[in-house]
């Protein structure tokens, strides 16, 4: 189980709700970034022709100046959104976790560009793939009594 010192802050789901205004423009920020990175590479990489698959491919690619930009821009956007005690675990999905205390447990609140609000969690071990909707009867034995911090 992870210690609460490892995150700097822990949310309840209407503070990571009230964050998520100022997290979309950020995480639409990063997809245009993304976006505009996957075209502009490929057009280096076959006005270069270069292989996919080369060692040196990320090398060459930041020798351009416009993707070395973008990619640090992604980078701040990423730690920016970070600076709000959340994390970015996947910017080209969009997701962005809340760490959160469930049962005495901490989990993370599991949110994705594009969804309304925060409806999901998952265990930290368990990631995306073992997300939940946040009234999972199976965690409280359907009593009713989930509390989440």
């Amino acid at each position: 189980m992870a210690s609460s010192q490892l995150f700097p802050r822990l949310f309840t789901v209407d503070e990571a709700n009230d964050l998520l205004p100022a997290l979309r423009p950020l995480m639409k920020r990063i997809f245009d970034h993304l976006d505009f990175l996957r075209n502009k590479s490929e057009a280096v990489i076959r006005k270069e022709r270069l292989s996919p698959n080369s060692p040196v491919l990320m090398e060459r690619l930041q020798e351009n100046n416009a993707i070395a930009r973008l990619i640090q821009e992604v980078k701040g956007l990423v730690e920016e959104i970070n600076s709000y005690g959340c994390v970015c675990k996947g910017a080209e999905q969009g997701l962005v976790d809340f760490p959160c205390v469930l049962g005495g447990e901490i989990v993370f609140l599991c949110w994705r560009y594009g969804e309304e609000s925060i409806g999901h969690w998952h265990r930290i071990e368990d990631g995306f793939a073992g997300r939940r909707p946040l009234l999972d009867a199976d965690e409280d034995g359907g009593s009713g009594n989930v509390s989440y911090h």
